[in-house]
């Protein structure tokens, strides 16, 4: 009996009741995990952005914080337009294009069997997509697309006025730990600080990694001939937040556009544009930046993908690999001080 009391009133044993009472919210709260999550990485991104250029210009330019932050809201705001207002047309122009192709191949009265077997496999995939599933599964994804639209819009707004008044929201959390539950306060001050550091930190690197991809993308496009490069460009970067399949799925609307445009040949470009930036991304920018943090093996980063995807969907793609870091951090998995010490010995 005084073992079992000694494991009740260890650390340990509290810190598992309070993960479990943290898993337990989120999965009560798991139709709003997206919109959590997304005021999280905004929050992260704007405040350490913010706070880099502040120490960029200290000494120079003494710039407000809260002025710092109103800025680069703006910016991020801005890009989210661009997507809206030059991307999406483009790309919806560009597919009734591709339609209107299939629909001259239908109309074709040559006897060619390649035309005619196109044909009966345009026919399978009209019928599947044309059918009460078909529909229902299009008004879904529309509708679902609407919902990310909207959680994006309020998540931004929630980082703004949460990073506006950061101070007073510290204050005010601070007074939990003099409340009746200040021992369970204590634990999640602690999960926090791992978040921060390997959840948060893993985020940060990721779209920079993604950013770097939308800047050469946008120089590798350019030198193709594409149009609205800035449009693609973002396009890019926003698909590199997923790791590996991102790339895969970068390929459809470019691919789309560049036969359009140039026929077969210049997706064979886009196609080895592709080829060149995922090489740079695994063998140069992600062992320089990832560093010990994310050097998982492929086996696994796939595998944590899927799962990641079938739980949490598109944002799970996203966040799946992060989430996984974080997990390792709290169960103290050895792995990332093995390999910094190969490191060290090379």
């Amino acid at each position: 009996m005084p073992n079992m009391m000694q494991i009740l009133r260890s650390q340990g044993f509290k810190r598992f009741i309070t993960l479990l009472i943290v898993f337990l919210f989120l999965y009560v709260m798991k139709s709003m995990i997206s919109l959590m999550l997304l005021t999280f990485v905004f929050t992260y991104l704007i405040d350490n952005v913010s706070n880099f250029l502040i120490r960029k210009f200290e000494g120079k330019i003494k710039i407000n914080y809260k002025l710092m932050i109103l800025a680069v809201s703006l910016f991020v705001t801005a890009m989210l337009f661009i997507i809206i207002i030059d991307f999406l047309p483009l790309v919806i122009h560009e597919f009734r294009q591709v339609v209107r192709q299939i629909n001259d191949i239908y109309g074709s009265t040559q006897n060619n069997e390649f035309i005619n077997l196109i044909k009966e496999r345009l026919d399978r995939i009209y019928a599947t997509v044309f059918s009460t599933e078909g529909i229902n599964y299009i008004m879904q994804s529309i509708s679902n697309i609407g919902r990310i639209g909207i959680n994006i819009l309020i998540a931004l707004i929630l980082s703004i006025f949460f990073l506006l008044e950061k101070g007073k929201i510290i204050n005010f959390a601070y007074k939990f730990k003099q409340s009746k539950i200040s021992g369970i306060c204590s634990e999640l001050e602690f999960f926090w600080g791992k978040f921060i550091s390997s959840f948060g930190k893993v985020i940060e690197v990721q779209i920079l990694i993604a950013t770097i991809n939308g800047l050469l993308s946008i120089i590798g496009l350019g030198i193709i001939g594409f149009p609205h490069l800035l449009g693609f460009g973002v396009m890019v970067m926003l698909l590199g937040l997923i790791p590996v399949a991102g790339v895969i799925i970068s390929l459809v609307p470019l691919s789309i556009v560049a036969f359009n445009g140039g026929g077969l040949v210049k997706v064979v470009y886009v196609l080895i544009m592709i080829v060149l930036l995922h090489a740079f991304e695994a063998y140069i920018l992600n062992p320089k930046l990832m560093s010990s943090k994310t050097k998982l093996p492929i086996f696994f980063t796939l595998s944590v993908l899927l799962v990641a995807e079938h739980l949490a969907g598109v944002l799970g793609l996203i966040i799946g690999i992060p989430v996984f870091m974080f997990i390792l951090d709290i169960i103290e998995v050895p792995y990332v001080d093995i390999i910094t010490k190969e490191k060290k010995e090379e």
